[in-house]
C-alpha cells in the first residue's frame, strides 16, 4: 500500500548502492524490485557529490533503468535516465600530500602539526587499531581528541560529533564510521593516515571540509600499509562460488537458524549473515521464522558481475597511487578522475602554489611517537563457553566451559593491524615468508611483555604448542622466554591424528572441531601449577583452549 502512495522516491548518498550494494550492503539491490512496484508516473530522483561515469552507470543498472543520457536531456518518454552533473571543484579546499617513511614518522608530525592547523577537523585512519592507537597517544600528549570508530558506542558517537560541532575537541580520530551525515560547515581540516582506496571514498572524506569557509586544509598521509588494507576490504565481503553453494546445499524448505547453520557449513558469522542477505537478495534463500530457508530458485553465481567488480576496484586504487605521485594540480586530477567535465587546475593545492604544510618533524614529537608504538602486550581473553552446535560434529561439550579447565588470561605481542608492532608481525607471518629463529628485537620485546605482565600465578614451566608451518621460530621463542624468566622448558605439545585441521578463517565450532583429540602431551611431565603455552598466533583461540 505505501509503494502505491509514493509521490517520488530520493536517494540521496546515491553512490553508496554502487559502492557497498555489490557485498557489504545488498539490500539495496532490493531499490530495483522497490522501483519496479511502484506506478510507472511517480520520478525516481537519486542524488550523490561523488560519483564518476562507472558509478552513475552502476547505480543506473542497479536502480533497474536504462537508456541514460546526460546533461540537459529532454524528459521525453522512454529516456530512462537523466543524468545532471555539476563542477565538483571545491574552491575552499587546499590539498597536499607529504609522503613520510613510516607509521611513526606520520604520528611524530601530528604531534608536531595539529595544533598548527585550523580550527578542529578530522583525522582518518583505515583502521579501527590505527585510530584507536593515534588518538590515545594524542590524549597522552595533551591534545584534545577522541577515537570515532564502528566499534564505539553509539551514545559516545553522538556525544563526539557534537563536541566536533561545537569545537570542544580539536580533532575526531575516525575510521570510514565518520562520513556521511555528518555536517560541521566550518571544518577547518582533514587529514589521512592512510589513503583510501578510490577517489570516490577519499572525495567524499575531504568534502567534509570547508563547506562554510573561504580554506580548510586537506592533507594526505601514505602509509606502505595502505595496498594490503585495500586488498583486505576490497575481498573480504566479496561473495565466494563455492561458500555460497554450501550454503544454499545446506538449506532445505524447513528454517535452520544461523548459529546452526554456522555448525554445518564452516562460516564465521558475520560473513554468513553478510552472504545469506546477498542469497536472500538473490532469489535463492528466504528468512523465515526460525531462521532460513531455500527457496528452491535457479541460483548461478555471477562470476562475470563480481570479477568486473573487483577490477574496477583494482583500478580505483591505482588511481589513489597515481594522486599521490601526481605533479599536476590534485584538485584537477581528482575532478577527471571523477570525469568532471569542467576540471582546470584550483592554483592552491601544493603541485600549484607550492607546498603550503610544514615538514619538519621535532625531536621530541619523534621520540615520544615511537615511545607510543613500541608498546607491547596485548590481553588474549580466554574461551568461557563452547560454541553452538559442537555436538553436531562429534565434539561433545556444551554451555560454558568449567573454570578449572579454562584457560588464564593470555598476552600477544601486538595485533596484525597495529601501527607499532604491527608491521614486524606482519612481515614475519607473510605469505612465504621463511621459518627461521626468533629474531632478537622480537624475543626482548616479549620479555617486556613478560615483565609488565601482572601475573595472578607465576607459570612453573614453559611449553611450545606444535607449529608445522613455524616450528623454529616457535620453539625458539618457547625456549628463550624460559632461559630468561628461569623456567624449565618442557618441550613441545604433540599431535595425534594427523593434528588440528583447518586454518585461520574457519568459525568457531569448526575450529574446535579441528583441534579436538588432536594434540598430545605424551611424554612431557608436568608440574603442578600454571603453565605458559607459547603459540605464533591467536585466532579462534580454541587450539590454546583445548590445549
Amino acid at each position: 500500500a505505501l509503494v502505491r502512495r509514493i509521490g517520488m522516491l530520493v536517494i540521496d548518498e546515491a553512490h553508496c548502492i554502487s559502492d557497498w550494494g555489490h557485498d557489504f550492503r545488498p539490500d539495496y539491490r532490493r531499490l530495483r524490485d522497490l522501483i519496479a512496484q511502484m506506478p510507472s508516473d511517480v520520478p525516481v530522483l537519486a542524488t550523490t557529490a561523488t560519483a564518476n561515469s562507472r558509478v552513475v552507470a552502476d547505480v543506473a543498472e542497479q536502480l533497474g533503468t536504462s537508456g541514460a543520457r546526460s546533461d540537459g536531456g529532454s524528459s521525453a518518454a522512454g529516456s530512462g535516465v537523466l543524468t545532471i552533473r555539476g563542477p565538483l571543484a571545491r574552491s575552499s579546499l587546499r590539498l597536499g600530500v607529504l609522503r613520510l617513511p613510516d607509521a611513526p614518522s606520520r604520528l611524530a608530525w601530528l604531534l608536531s602539526h595539529l595544533d598548527d592547523l585550523p580550527g578542529s577537523g578530522i583525522i582518518y585512519a583505515l583502521t579501527v587499531a590505527a585510530a584507536v592507537d593515534t588518538a590515545r597517544l594524542l590524549r597522552e600528549r595533551g591534545h584534545e581528541v577522541r577515537a570515532y570508530t564502528g566499534q564505539t558506542d553509539a551514545e559516545e558517537r553522538a556525544e563526539s560529533e557534537g563536541m566536533l560541532k561545537r569545537n570542544e575537541v580539536k580533532a575526531l580520530i575516525a575510521t570510514s564510521a565518520l562520513g556521511m551525515g555528518f555536517d560541521k560547515p566550518d571544518l577547518g581540516f582533514v587529514v589521512h593516515l592512510g589513503a583510501p582506496s578510490s577517489p570516490v571514498a577519499y572525495y567524499q572524506q575531504v568534502g567534509r571540509a570547508g563547506r562554510a569557509s573561504e580554506s580548510a586544509d586537506v592533507l594526505l598521509l601514505p602509509g606502505a600499509e595502505d595496498r594490503d588494507i585495500w586488498h583486505y576490504f576490497a575481498t573480504a565481503s566479496m561473495p565466494d562460488r563455492e561458500r555460497a553453494e554450501r550454503v544454499i546445499a545446506a538449506l532445505g524448505d524447513q528454517p535452520v537458524s544461523t548459529p546452526v547453520l554456522e555448525a554445518i557449513v564452516d562460516i564465521r558469522r558475520t560473513p554468513l549473515e553478510l552472504l545469506l542477505k546477498v542469497l536472500d537478495v538473490d532469489g535463492a534463500v528466504r528468512r523465515v521464522q526460525g531462521g532460513w530457508i531455500a527457496t528452491g530458485e535457479p541460483w548461478t553465481y555471477d562470476a562475470e558481475r563480481y570479477g568486473r567488480i573487483a577490477a574496477e576496484r583494482l583500478a580505483e586504487q591505482q588511481h589513489m597511487i597515481e594522486y599521490e605521485q601526481t605533479r599536476g594540480c590534485r584538485m584537477e586530477f581528482l575532478q577527471r578522475t571523477l570525469d568532471d567535465a569542467t576540471a582546470v587546475p584550483c592554483g592552491r593545492c601544493d603541485n600549484c602554489a607550492g607546498v603550503w604544510f610544514p615538514t619538519e618533524i621535532g625531536s621530541a614529537a619523534a621520540a615520544a611517537a615511537t615511545t607510543s608504538l613500541d608498546r607491547v602486550g596485548v590481553p588474549i581473553e580466554p574461551r568461557r563457553a563452547w560454541p553452538t552446535g559442537a555436538d553436531r560434529l562429534g565434539v561433545p561439550v556444551k554451555g560454558r566451559i568449567d573454570a578449572a579447565e579454562q584457560a588464564g588470561e593470555g598476552r600477544a605481542l601486538a595485533r596484525l593491524t597495529d601501527l607499532g608492532w604491527g608491521g614486524t608481525m606482519r612481515e614475519l607471518f607473510a605469505a612465504g615468508a621463511a621459518d627461521g629463529p626468533v629474531p632478537p628485537s622480537v624475543l626482548a620485546a616479549w620479555v617486556r611483555v613478560l615483565a609488565e605482565w601482572g601475573w595472578v600465578e607465576r607459570p612453573v614451566a614453559v611449553v611450545a604448542m606444535p607449529s608445522r608451518s613455524r616450528p623454529q621460530l616457535v620453539a625458539s621463542l618457547a625456549q628463550g622466554l624460559a632461559s630468561v624468566g628461569r623456567l624449565p622448558y618442557l618441550g613441545e605439545l604433540g599431535l595425534t591424528d594427523g593434528g588440528p585441521t583447518g586454518g585461520p578463517g574457519g568459525n568457531s565450532v569448526f575450529r574446535l572441531a579441528g583441534v579436538w583429540d588432536r594434540l598430545s602431551a605424551d611424554g612431557i611431565e608436568l608440574p603442578a601449577g600454571p603453565v605458559l603455552l607459547v603459540d605464533d598466533l591467536a585466532d579462534s583461540r580454541w587450539t590454546l583452549t583445548v590445549a
